[in-house]
């Protein structure tokens, strides 16, 4: 990203270039010399079309419950400040020169992904007692999961999409599923996994407490109810491959077989 000669030999003229590249920990100044170099490169090979993949992050701190591409964003950490102005970077370098489109795909989960890692590890080997706690305190807060093969076909879809795609931002995320709340998606973790229910029935505990602790922990994120729309990327006619449960389930499929595999005892 950071040599301009060797991505002028990589892109190759009227393709379309998919940005999944994050230069993680480098800070906002030398992100955007890397999103610079992209642009360069596009923009010297005539590319047809730039699709970046962003993060629903940058919209930081809403009221809002329903969030869409129109959104107003007042992100608050570093990574959803710097994706943001990459963001911002991308689509003023492209224009008038390429297409240029955003994919905002919430909180990705898939195979050897770092979401919903911990989550796992404490049911499976944490303190029972506190994983219990913590379900109270989360409870229904929605998790704005989306599995990641959704993500690729979005991806893929926008690549492959006859009309034109200017300036053009969209969310992706499996927030139209109402199972992508904290305690549905423990129940079928804990379901697929063979981890005993709690005993005692979950105590609610008031959202407004989640989000304060959320604001101290420094998130983006602190609505418990917010939701990511992406009904502007189906209304392009884009259609998603795998169901939010589905993709829970083949997700704990992978974690038991990596975990029976590093016991050297096999695949389950």
């Amino acid at each position: 990203m950071r040599d301009r000669d060797s991505l002028r030999e990589l892109i190759e003229p009227g393709c379309t270039v998919v940005n999944l590249a994050y230069l993680q920990g480098a800070g906002e100044a030398e992100n955007l010399d890397a999103c610079a170099s992209l642009l360069a490169a596009c923009r010297a090979a005539n590319v047809r079309r730039l699709i970046h993949c962003s993060t629903a992050s940058v919209v930081g701190r809403t009221p809002d419950s329903a969030i869409t591409e129109d959104t107003p964003c007042r992100p608050v950490t570093e990574y959803g400040i710097t994706k943001l102005e990459v963001e911002r970077a991308i689509l003023e370098g492209a224009y008038g020169h390429f297409e240029a489109a955003i994919l905002r795909p919430t909180a990705v989960f898939g195979a050897g992904g770092e979401n919903l890692k911990k989550l796992v590890r404490d049911l499976t080997i944490g303190n029972r007692l506190r994983n219990y706690l913590k379900s109270c305190l989360f409870g229904n807060r929605r998790m704005n999961l989306v599995y990641v093969a959704n993500v690729v076909a979005a991806i893929l879809f926008l690549v492959n999409y006859k009309g034109e795609l200017v300036g053009e931002v969209f969310n992706i995320s499996d927030a139209d599923s109402p199972l992508n709340n904290f305690a549905d998606v423990e129940h079928i973790l804990m379901r697929e996994l063979n981890i005993p229910a709690y005993r005692c029935a979950r105590i609610p505990v008031p959202q407004g407490v989640l989000a304060f602790l959320l604001g101290l922990l420094g998130r983006d994120n602190i609505n418990p109810r917010c939701d990511y729309s992406q009904e502007k990327l189906f209304g392009l006619g884009f259609v998603r491959p795998v169901s939010f449960e589905a993709g829970l389930a083949e997700y704990a499929s992978w974690y038991r077989s990596s975990q029976t595999d590093r016991t050297g005892l096999g695949r389950v």
